[in-house]
């Protein structure tokens, strides 16, 4: 009967544990931070609300919001929540206004860090990452693997700026033909897993084809073909299948071919040459224009 006692006593104990904490959780303001809740007034003043908005967020984010929201802000909590049109287009502004003085802060400080980084170090040495073992395609078919929503790598896409639209600054100048007047090297022999970077154009016809034909001639050898001054992307996969040859060929050999899209710095010193440009790297070093 003692043991009994000791029982019940523990287990009326528990529950009134149980229900103490679910009172002090109920009364208690719910806290989303480590750094503590801000006051209603607070909040209402820094996010442009009411105090009903205020009321509603907290009632929402203690019933169901912690669960899902607790990263967002009160305005888009309130926006997703809103069933009113016109209420929902408010908290729509609000957000907006706020995300856009957000952004701009953020690149007005971009800019400052990189002004106090170039008046520190000054010009430091370019790095192709490219070139790293990591930046790598992934295997599949061309169409796919140059369009980014197919799953493709859509950071190699091969279609050239819209007409007037600004594009990137190019690497450092170098003097033109600074890499083809470089020492000649010994000929080059291909290994397995080597890479060749290949700058191909719409109007060089023959020849380019002539030179991806002899790079699939060679086996075990990873063929990155750069586009320029295509149209766009459908138009430099269907210039990669005009290939010469018949179409079970030349479905096997687009196993093996890339489509990129150009890069100046890859090409530094050379892309003023005329296409094809073909050069060979072994672990991003580049031994030679091929």
């Amino acid at each position: 009967m003692r043991a009994r006692g000791r029982w019940l006593a523990g287990l009326l104990a528990c529950s009134l544990g149980a229900v103490r904490a679910q009172t002090t959780l109920t009364e208690t303001p719910v806290q989303y931070s480590t750094w503590g809740p801000a006051s209603d007034a607070a909040l209402a003043a820094h996010w442009g609300l009411t105090a009903e908005d205020v009321q509603r967020y907290h009632h929402y984010m203690a019933v169901e919001g912690q669960y899902f929201y607790r990263h967002l802000d009160p305005v888009m909590v309130l926006g997703l929540i809103e069933t009113d049109p016109a209420q929902r287009t408010r908290y729509a502004e609000k957000y907006l206004e706020t995300e856009r003085r957000r952004i701009e802060a953020q690149i007005r400080f971009a800019t400052l860090a990189a002004t106090v980084q170039f008046q520190r170090f000054g010009l430091e040495k370019w790095v192709d990452f490219s070139t790293l073992r990591g930046a790598r395609a992934r295997s599949g078919d061309l169409a796919t693997r140059a369009r980014p929503d197919a799953g493709g790598n859509g950071a190699f896409s091969p279609v050239a700026p819209a007409p007037g639209a600004t594009r990137p600054r190019a690497a450092r100048p170098t003097a033109p033909g600074a890499l083809a007047a470089s020492p000649p090297r010994a000929p080059v022999q291909p290994q397995a897993g080597d890479t060749v970077d290949v700058l191909v154009e719409p109007d060089c016809g023959a020849a380019c084809y002539q030179k991806l034909a002899e790079l699939l001639n060679i086996p075990k050898v990873r063929i990155r073909v750069y586009g320029r001054h295509f149209k766009d992307t459908p138009a430099f996969i269907a210039w990669l299948e005009q290939r010469p040859g018949d179409a079970a060929t030349r479905a096997a050999d687009a196993k093996r071919l890339e489509p990129r899209r150009f890069d100046p710095l890859l090409f530094r010193g050379v892309s003023t040459l005329k296409a094809p440009v073909a050069l060979w790297r072994r672990q991003g070093v580049l031994l030679s224009p091929f």
